[in-house]
């Protein structure tokens, strides 16, 4: 575990090998989040091609916190439009688990980035501001596509409108549709776009990521499905990334390989720059609830 201190002034990530409902909403109850008002859980329903977290594994989260699942629509068919996204988290059964809300439905805001790196603002959907408490949850993807997935994309690009997801991809070029830069300007845009999120939202979120038995698919050498390694939460996205990293990218053989594996994700680029922008910690104190 690279980045796992005991300084007091680190944020803490619970941990739970158990992988199940019980699981999840255990180590989200160590983090005496305060409920306020409505409750948003960030998820993503990802289209047929993508491997999606269980919703089934949130059913005592929602009984806890009467949460919606909250989400906004994506580039890729059928879920560049509210009623196919919809479709996609009926048919992935996530409107069997809580209410659904699509919140990029209607219009979208803007939240500004104070003094970012690269952004003055990121978009997302107007029905963001209908939530008052936000808990975070993400399948993490270690092996997936080049950029990882874990928390701070859940809260940045995935939390983009359509537009807000042309921000980020274009490092704030184009406003309307994708268009890509090199992964420098990219990882900056990740973090200015979670560090708006944090601030508009501020002190209201938690994050939760589930690590289960997924298959690599992005064709690095030496990686395998690893099983259901356990469930990591805190306040701090920065530190509930990185150490499920340290979890999965601590499987390599050596630092050689795992310094190849996090290059090829973004993984440094993306965690230094929020660090840098103010998003959280890569070090963290990790504390055992088995």
């Amino acid at each position: 575990m690279k980045h796992k201190t005991n300084n007091a002034n680190t944020p803490i990530v619970y941990y739970t090998k158990d992988v199940s409902p019980q699981g999840l909403i255990k180590v989200y109850k160590a983090l005496n989040q305060k409920l306020v008002g409505k409750t948003g859980i960030k998820v993503s329903f990802c289209s047929d091609s993508e491997q999606y977290l269980d919703p089934k594994l949130m059913t005592e989260l929602v009984k806890e916190t009467d949460g919606t699942f909250i989400e906004t629509c994506g580039f890729t068919p059928p879920r560049d439009r509210p009623k196919g996204n919809y479709q996609m988290a009926e048919k992935h059964g996530f409107t069997s688990v809580a209410p659904v809300d699509i919140i990029d439905s209607e219009k979208d805001i803007d939240m500004p980035v104070t003094n970012g790196l690269r952004l003055k603002f990121t978009r997302t959907g107007s029905h963001f501001d209908n939530y008052d408490t936000l808990i975070a949850v993400h399948r993490f993807k270690a092996h997936y596509i080049p950029i990882y997935g874990g928390n701070i994309k859940n809260i940045s690009l995935c939390l983009g409108s359509l537009s807000g997801k042309a921000i980020i991809h274009s490092g704030g070029t184009n406003l309307i549709s994708y268009s890509s830069r090199n992964q420098d300007t990219t990882a900056q845009c990740f973090a200015d776009a979670a560090k708006a999120a944090m601030e508009y939202k501020k002190d209201r979120w938690a994050f939760i990521n589930v690590m289960d038995s997924f298959e690599p698919t992005d064709n690095c050498k030496g990686t395998k499905n690893l099983g259901n390694i356990g469930i990591v939460a805190s306040l701090d996205p920065v530190a509930v990334d990185q150490a499920a990293v340290d979890f999965e990218y601590g499987d390599a053989v050596d630092e050689n390989l795992r310094k190849e594996w996090e290059d090829f994700h973004s993984v440094n680029l993306i965690l230094n720059y929020c660090e840098k922008d103010g998003v959280g910690s890569r070090n963290y104190r990790l504390v055992s609830l088995d």
